[in-house]
């Protein structure tokens, strides 16, 4: 059996030990990594995917287009600026949180959680840490990742998850993250780094999952942030624009601190 294929059995029974309902909820980009949650999630539960997005954001269009090649139920959540700054006055509220791209990389959680009929919300989340899939990976070398990699997925479990899943329980919502279940971390470390990380692509271990799993082209796709291509982050600006002041000003001011 080869990496990709451990993996695949790996992410499988980390999604039966995720999902305890009939009906899930997956937060969808559209993307690779929700591509697999997704796929993985339909084998065991009825599936809708949500999408959030600024009318005519990158995410809205490709949730659609993803949704429709996975023939899987797509529900958009088309947000607004007037959304947003509430989301965020919420946001700030319920984590104490007042980094504005942290912040914005919120807002999508905040709009299905709020939206999904499901109580039980599934996500991609750990993805990018344990398989180098931000940006900032690109010019490291292999050492440099590993350290990163380290500090990223620390920052997920010690902080990023405690936020996550207030915003969840406060719309009265379960968050899972099947790949941070300990099969799936064991079989993905289990892995040489060089080979997880990958030399022809980003997350190239990874696509190799998803096309065993079905995914045809989604498993080409590049990643785009959350913040950015929900459109939060370009809302947000807009809004501070208007303002006259900085996006971090104006997150204070909402959320009542005076800087």
């Amino acid at each position: 059996m080869d990496d990709a294929e451990a993996l695949v059995q790996a992410f499988r029974s980390a999604m039966r030990g995720t999902v305890d309902a009939d009906e899930v909820a997956v937060l969808f980009s559209g993307g690779l990594d929700s591509s697999i949650i997704a796929i993985l999630a339909d084998e065991v539960a009825d599936v809708s995917l949500y999408t959030v997005g600024a009318e005519g954001s990158h995410d809205l269009e490709a949730g659609r287009s993803a949704a429709e090649a996975l023939g899987m139920r797509w529900v958009p959540v088309v947000i607004d600026r007037g959304g947003i700054l509430a989301a965020v006055e919420d946001l700030v509220a319920l984590t104490g949180n007042r980094n504005p791209v942290s912040l914005s990389f919120e807002i999508p959680l905040y709009f299905v959680s709020k939206a999904a009929e499901e109580r039980l919300l599934v996500s991609g989340q750990g993805a990018d840490e344990l398989f180098a899939g931000y940006g900032r990976y690109a010019s490291m070398t292999l050492e440099e990742k590993a350290r990163q990699m380290d500090v990223d997925m620390s920052k997920l479990l010690e902080e990023t998850l405690e936020h996550e899943e207030a915003i969840a329980r406060h719309h009265g919502k379960e968050l899972r993250h099947p790949f941070l279940r300990p099969e799936s971390v064991a079989a993905v470390n289990s892995i040489p780094l060089e080979r997880r990380v990958g030399t022809l692509s980003t997350k190239e271990l990874l696509r190799e999952v998803a096309r065993l799993l079905g995914a045809g082209d989604i498993a080409e796709r590049k990643k785009k942030a959350a913040q950015y291509g929900s459109g939060a982050m370009r809302a947000l600006k807009a809004e501070a624009k208007s303002r006259g002041m900085s996006v971090r000003a104006m997150v204070a001011q909402i959320g009542g601190v005076d800087r």
